[in-house]
């Protein structure tokens, strides 16, 4: 296949939905040499936060000089967002290559595998193909760590196959509440899944879903460290270009060395929840460097050597200084989360798709709009999603509304749209395509406004490509 070909063939596969399991993906990947065994895994689940950690953790490492892989979903504008190494993305003819060989792999049977059944695997889902030509491209090209978002909960999440040097659950909040489960500790469950023996695990979260990552690591015999408890922040100052914080150790962890106090950090994401994905990705960075310390307790060999996993770190973990952890944070990207693209007016692209990101994006708001400026919001949010709390959290705070429509059969219909925004705010108006709703958006908004497109990472994605193609002189 052509690459343009692998996309409709991806597209195909998208229309089929989602089906948990591992039995499909493990048996693609048994075909194509087991690639992920061969990785050494930063693996990282939750219901916000996770693409920012991720991309926090990598930048660190591509700055410490290692071949760093990263997987991450959905894209915004190109496939091939998904599967990038050091910052790059695959190629168009690399990624028609993979694509290719797992799309004719799927199509055999399998014979000779001790699993129940020796079934078709025709009917893989677009995710698991994705993932297993995530994990054979990396594989491939020899990268030395590959940080691994989770697409969906974890346990039976196509990710899950891989045996991490790490796990980070960012938090657990309510989001696919159809599959994950209706409350917090059935979402946490499924989250602590990716939780495996002798991986030091870091979280965020707290409540009913940290007793129960909590409980987990207990069980698997899995260290713990925990956001506010062992390593925490603090907050310093924040323009349209940057924030900055300190962190440091919290507990008894700055006495047994297991993280160290950092002054003075800065990151270009905006958002202060941003601060607790940054502090997550450095305690993951720290736990690389300090292996030892991260085990629990009497698991080392003689002479403080660990056990595997742990000796997979390629190179010494001085390579991993203070100094790249400070500019990988500073250099770290990521699109369409609190983004900045037009300063007069004031353009922020935020693919807040769940009621805790909307909650999250309603505080960021409130502090832009600070000297009575108004926001004019333009909103598109897909079906599967709590749209009624999602607009009731944001569309209060605008002085007018243009609800719309992303390419996606996934996405509530602007008019359904309509009848709900209208019940919060009186000056709602409908306009079907991002594109001609952005451009109303504009030429309505005055110098000192504020434009928010929000609602889904589809809406941001095509917001962001148009953009891209009108290339504000101002951005």
């Amino acid at each position: 296949m052509t690459y343009r070909e692998t996309l409709v063939y991806l597209d195909d596969l998208e229309r089929l939905g989602i089906k948990p399991g591992l039995s499909r993906i493990k048996k693609l990947l048994y075909l194509l040499g087991n690639p992920h065994r061969r990785l050494r895994v930063i693996h990282i689940a939750g219901t916000n936060g996770k693409g920012s950690t991720a991309a926090f953790i990598s930048s660190i490492l591509k700055e410490s000089g290692y071949k760093t892989g990263l997987y991450i979903s959905p894209h915004l504008t190109d496939f091939r967002e998904r599967i990038s190494i050091n910052g790059k993305r695959i190629p168009s003819t690399s990624a028609a290559r993979i694509l290719t060989e797992c799309k004719t792999l799927a199509a055999r049977r399998v014979r000779g595998i001790k699993k129940p059944g020796s079934t078709s695997l025709e009917y893989l889902t677009y995710f698991e193909i994705v993932t297993a030509a995530a994990f054979s491209h990396f594989a491939r090209e020899k990268v030395d760590f590959a940080v691994v978002e989770t697409g969906m909960g974890g346990r039976w999440d196509a990710t899950n196959v891989v045996k991490p040097l790490i796990s980070v659950i960012t938090n657990s909040d309510y989001d696919h509440m159809d599959i994950l489960g209706a409350n917090i500790s059935s979402i946490a469950a499924e989250h602590a899944g990716i939780i495996k023996k002798g991986a030091p695990v870091i979280t965020a979260s707290s409540g009913k879903a940290l007793q129960v990552i909590k409980k987990v690591c207990r069980q698997r015999n899995t260290r713990l460290f925990h956001i506010n408890t062992d390593i925490n922040y603090e907050f310093l100052k924040s323009d349209l270009k940057r924030q900055s914080f300190n962190i440091y150790p919290a507990g008894n962890n700055g006495e047994n060395g297991v993280f160290s106090e950092f002054k003075n950090l800065t990151i270009p994401l905006l958002g202060k929840y941003q601060l607790t994905n940054a502090c997550c990705a450095v305690a993951a960075i720290e736990l690389l460097r300090a292996p030892e310390r991260a085990c629990p307790r009497g698991k080392t060999r003689k002479g403080g050597v660990v056990n595997a996993p742990w000796r997979a770190c390629p190179r010494p973990s001085e390579l991993i200084s203070d100094e790249s952890i400070r500019k990988g944070l500073s250099k770290t990207r990521w699109p369409g989360r609190l983004e900045i693209v037009n300063r007069s007016p004031l353009v922020i692209l935020d693919g807040a798709h769940n009621l805790p990101a909307a909650k999250q994006l309603r505080k960021a708001l409130l502090e832009f709009l600070g000297n009575n400026k108004r926001l004019i919001l333009v909103l598109g949010i897909l079906k599967d999603k709590e749209v009624g709390k999602i607009v009731r959290e944001l569309v209060p705070l605008a002085f007018k509304v243009i609800v719309t429509s992303s390419k996606t059969s996934r996405a509530v219909l602007p008019d359904d749209l309509y009848k709900i925004a209208v019940k919060y705010n009186r000056n709602v108006s409908v306009i079907s395509e991002v594109e001609e709703a952005l451009q109303y958006a504009l030429c309505e908004a005055k110098k000192n406004d504020i434009v928010c497109i929000t609602g889904s990472l589809y809406t941001v994605g095509e917001a962001r490509r148009f953009f891209a193609e009108r290339r504000c002189s101002d951005c």
